[in-house]
């Protein structure tokens, strides 16, 4: 798998969020996004996801069409809207529908007790809520995943499980040989603690 920015940029009315990028990232690379409140960290992210239009350029997948992207790519972000009335279990259901999980995951792997499956998300903690959202994200059968700010409202337990979910999730599967991670980070080592590069939304590459 390889994942290719050309020409890749982001305008807002005069003002350039995203310079354009150009750069080829291959397989199983994990790399950090870094960048405080308004430096374009999210809108870069959302340009991958195919959330947003790029004003220049193309994003290549394995040289797979870009209108592919949103099936191709696993998006999480604290800001990502969940429905309150659902409970969790229906989240599964009706995403599982939309995009298939991994293998070996399932609803027990969040760390909420089994009373917690039937609850609507509404009763739901921030921290929880964020577990599910990242559960969703990380189990979905996709090669290219993309965290926001994941450890948003995660206690330090939910923070290990983040970790360990994350790590448990990068191998192969009967889909996709390999995995590529993108995380935005506000310079928090425990969204980037196993990063293998790091590069400012300007394209500028970086040492945390």
């Amino acid at each position: 798998m390889s994942l290719e920015l050309i020409n890749l940029s982001k305008v807002f009315g005069s003002n350039t969020i995203i310079p354009e990028w150009n750069i080829k990232w291959g397989a199983n690379e994990k790399i950090g996004i870094l960048g405080t409140n308004g430096s374009g960290k999210s809108t870069f992210l959302k340009l991958l996801a195919g959330q947003l239009t790029p004003s220049s350029g193309k994003i290549l997948i394995s040289n797979k069409s870009p209108e592919k992207l949103p099936l191709l790519a696993s998006y999480c972000s604290p800001h990502l809207k969940l429905f309150d009335k659902f409970t969790v279990k229906e989240h599964f259901k009706y995403h599982n529908l939309l995009k298939p999980f991994r293998n070996g995951n399932s609803i027990s792997d969040i760390g909420l007790s089994t009373r917690e499956f039937d609850v609507p998300l509404s009763s739901f903690s921030s921290g929880m809520k964020q577990r599910v959202k990242l559960a969703l994200s990380i189990f979905s059968e996709a090669p290219l995943l993309l965290l926001d700010e994941p450890c948003s409202h995660l206690d330090t337990k939910g923070i290990e499980w983040y970790q360990k979910t994350l790590t448990a999730n990068t191998s192969p599967t009967s889909y996709f040989e390999d995995r590529i991670v993108i995380i935005a980070s506000n310079h928090v080592n425990e969204e980037l603690y196993d990063c293998n590069s790091y590069f400012l939304p300007t394209g500028k590459s970086v040492v945390p």
